[in-house]
């Protein structure tokens, strides 16, 4: 009997584990969708009401959830000090502090981090071209990223299970 309530106890851990794993995929296509977001708000701030970045950042990030609230918050907080930094350097630094701990791919971080180069200096239609540009880029991700959603949850699920099974028949 207490075989089995601990085999059963390592089959239900196991096949938890493996739907942690399927709930990341799905945090992760939330996040590039969030992210999505975020950049339209700012392509309209700068677009349409010619806000500048400190101040778009500022009023973006009341609209939006953790942790891109506060991402944009500190990001426009520490614009007031540059201290001799180029606003890529800032940003930068800044998807590294505040977006570090989100579901987001390493490439995805990097690509964004590509994107500060280019809003810091250019002028008003090229910062409007290169958000432009990205979020084509980031809407392919998300398609890729949607696309594979429900078999990789398929999958993880189904591994978390089958991995306790393992380990429960190699244990008895």
């Amino acid at each position: 009997m207490l075989k089995l309530a601990g085999a059963l106890m390592i089959i239900l851990s196991a096949g938890g584990i493996g739907i942690s794993c399927s709930v990341d995929v799905k945090r992760y296509c939330m996040e590039l969708r969030l992210l999505k977001q975020m950049l339209y708000m700012l392509r309209g701030e700068i677009k349409y009401t010619k806000t500048p970045l400190q101040e778009a950042f500022t009023a973006i990030s009341l609209r939006m959830p953790e942790p891109f609230c506060s991402f944009l918050r500190q990001t426009a907080e520490e614009m007031e000090n540059l201290d001799g930094r180029t606003f890529g350097e800032l940003f930068k630094g800044q998807i590294r502090k505040g977006l570090g701990s989100t579901r987001l791919k390493m490439e995805d971080l990097e690509q964004l981090g590509a994107l500060g180069e280019s809003l810091g200096y250019l002028d008003l239609e090229m910062q409007i071209s290169s958000i432009e540009l990205y979020l084509e880029q980031l809407e392919v991700r998300i398609r890729d990223a949607q696309e594979s959603l429900a078999g990789k949850q398929k999958l993880y699920q189904s591994l978390g299970v089958a991995g306790g099974i393992f380990l429960v028949i190699l244990l008895l």
